[in-house]
């Protein structure tokens, strides 16, 4: 298991859910963390922690949190962009335009401005660091009643692979990082929808019944391992972690 003890790592989204998991596992292994979220961040702000109240939608307001870690612990060796949303779940003909406005600016619009926060500390800082964007399986097909969710999931593929693009040569590594199915909120959210606002919802209830889940910690230790383990460095932009065998 690869050493990260003393590492810095930032994780948005940071007050439940998968975000919690990678922080409480990270904090396990002697990380040293930045958490932010909408509302207070699973661990509490301590010598080790830096836990802040941020909307991610809010140009600005990473970068802000980005300079507030980096003044406590120094260099930022991972950033993770985990926060996220799910609703609106329906037809597309039924969705309010407003609602899928509001869908993008966190998992876009998030993503971008956490993409271009990292990139200005790491530019100024020198040296290398790993940006993580969470990804989803539903980047590469679609689902019906997921419109919002599949095209912000699209985008944060792409987005991921202009950055790499345009920052490889100034140390940075950027993956769009695919956690497979973890039994969060957003699947408790997902598995009562009704089959005519989402079809797919029996695919769901079945991973349910046979727990057929990646836990919080499987994926971040694999998340560590690509950041950090150069024997497991992958040669692309895109990675999803394997199914956790129990």
């Amino acid at each position: 298991m690869v050493d990260v003890n003393g590492r810095v790592a930032v994780i948005t989204g940071a007050s439940r859910g998968l975000g919690a998991g990678l922080a409480r596992h990270f904090a396990g292994r002697g990380m040293r963390l930045g958490l932010c979220a909408r509302s207070d961040p699973v661990l509490p702000g301590s010598d080790d922690v830096v836990a802040t109240s941020v909307d991610v939608a809010e140009a600005g307001a990473l970068d802000a949190f980005a300079a507030e870690v980096a003044g406590r612990f120094g260099a930022i060796d991972l950033w993770v962009n985990n926060a996220a949303v799910l609703e609106p779940i329906g037809p597309l003909r039924d969705t309010e335009a407003g609602d899928i406005a509001a869908h993008l600016a966190v998992n876009v619009m998030g993503v971008v401005h956490g993409t271009q926060a990292y990139i200005r500390h790491l530019r100024a800082r020198g040296g290398e660091g790993v940006l993580a964007n969470l990804s989803s399986g539903a980047a590469d097909h679609g689902y019906a009643g997921w419109a919002a969710y599949c095209a912000s999931k699209a985008a944060v593929d792409r987005l991921t692979e202009v950055t790499n693009l345009e920052e490889a040569d100034h140390g940075l590594r950027a993956y769009a990082f695919s956690p497979g199915v973890v039994d969060t909120d957003m699947q408790h959210l997902i598995r009562r929808c009704p089959p005519e606002r989402f079809p797919a919802v029996g695919r769901f209830l079945e991973l349910a019944r046979t727990q057929a889940f990646n836990s919080p910690a499987h994926v971040a230790t694999h998340l560590l391992a690509v950041a950090f383990d150069p024997a497991q460095r992958p040669g692309g932009y895109k990675v999803r972690v394997p199914n956790e065998v129990r």
